[in-house]
């Protein structure tokens, strides 16, 4: 049987979204939550009629949203549904988001019942201002509160989620923040670069001049600060934006990096099956409403050429820690990477941006800043 990730989005938020989010999550539809679970556990044993015999899971993710909204008992009303339906892997990993204000022990005990071994509680930062600023539900005292009530309720696989470039943060408030993240038995840390999306609160706050951002070059010195110290507390980087102690690496996020199969359920859920990737619709009543119907929510399909898939590989490859393979590169594709690329890796390779070691082709530790520039190059 092929390993399987699956995702489970769920599309709620306590009472507004944050200001630099994007996401297909919704703040107004409290009253639609019981729906859309028992919707999303229909949609769960449709799929599974296609899949289920094909597949073991190897990693489960709830995202969002913010699945630590949903009531008690609605966790684990999809979880059983998932194994009634699914293979789970002895091992597999179970994530499921959590933001601090969201998070109590009766959740949390019912997350660990049914299984869920890892928890990425969502933190961003520990000053109080910034959190303020991007719109969080929470402060850093609820922070602080809500890693310690993982820890206690037995929880040993925990992520914190932090962010830099964010109005009014500062480079000490960087320095803060990973130092209280080491110090908080954290296994797993990923640091993301705020991202402006057009039609969010916080690209319309990037305008005001009144508001200070950090400019390009103080986000990069942020981020490798991020890097050095998460790498002193014995921290490495496998991923970007992806740090992690020793064996505590994210297998679900990996398998994304590495090409693998994904089956998303819940709206707006993109999937990834036979070379072929296909979407769920965003639309929240339609969804409702093909599920009532007994009908696959597919919005959109689009099958990936071997072209696509390669350039693909390579772009998701050079994110990661072990980069590309090139013997396995080459086999998949039947290209020469080396020799085909040759001028475009002697250029990069002399100029110290990617390295040519152990049959692999790797970014290096200082490159990740023109990240996007050395892939576009090598595409």
């Amino acid at each position: 049987m092929k390993n399987l990730s699956l995702y489970i989005h769920i599309p709620f938020c306590n009472q507004k979204k944050c200001n630099y989010c994007s996401f297909v999550s919704y703040c107004d539809k409290e009253d639609k939550k019981a729906q859309y679970v028992d919707c999303l556990c229909s949609e769960i044993e449709m799929r599974a009629k296609a899949y289920g015999d094909y597949y073991r899971v190897s990693s489960v993710y709830f995202g969002g949203g913010t699945p630590s909204t949903l009531d008690e008992g609605q966790f684990t009303k999809i979880m059983l549904t998932l194994k009634k339906n699914f293979k789970l892997s002895k091992h597999a990993e179970i994530t499921i988001e959590c933001n601090p204000e969201s998070m109590t022990r009766e959740k949390l005990k019912e997350y660990l019942l049914l299984g869920c071994n890892r928890i990425s509680i969502g933190g961003q930062s520990i000053n109080d201002k910034v959190l303020m600023a991007i719109g969080r539900r929470h402060n850093a005292r609820q922070l602080k509160e809500a890693i310690k009530l993982a820890r206690d309720c037995g929880f040993i696989n925990i992520n914190v989620d932090m962010m830099i470039g964010l109005p009014y943060q500062t480079i000490l408030d960087v320095k803060k923040m990973v130092r209280f993240l080491t110090r908080s038995k954290i296994t797993h840390i990923s640091a993301y670069s705020l991202i402006l999306e057009k039609n969010t609160p916080l690209f319309d706050m990037s305008l005001d001049e009144n508001i200070p951002f950090p400019t390009e070059d103080e986000t990069i010195e942020m981020y490798n600060i991020v890097y050095s110290q998460l790498k002193k507390a014995g921290f490495y980087r496998y991923e970007v934006s992806n740090f992690s102690l020793p064996d505590f690496e994210c297998a679900h996020n990996l398998n994304y990096w590495q090409m693998g199969e994904y089956l998303a359920f819940g709206l707006a859920g993109h999937s990834y099956l036979n070379d072929t990737r296909f979407n769920n619709t965003e639309d929240f009543s339609e969804y409702i409403e093909k599920i009532q119907n007994d009908e696959v929510p597919v919005y959109s399909v689009e099958k990936i050429t071997l072209e696509m898939k390669r350039e693909e590989t390579l772009m998701l490859g050079l994110r990661t820690r072990e980069g590309i393979d090139i013997s396995k590169y080459d086999n998949s594709f039947g290209t020469h990477i080396l020799k085909d690329k040759q001028k475009e890796i002697e250029f990069l390779s002399s100029r110290g941006f990617i390295s040519l070691k152990d049959g692999h082709i790797k970014v290096c530790e200082n490159a990740y800043y023109v990240l996007n520039s050395i892939i576009l190059k090598l595409i």
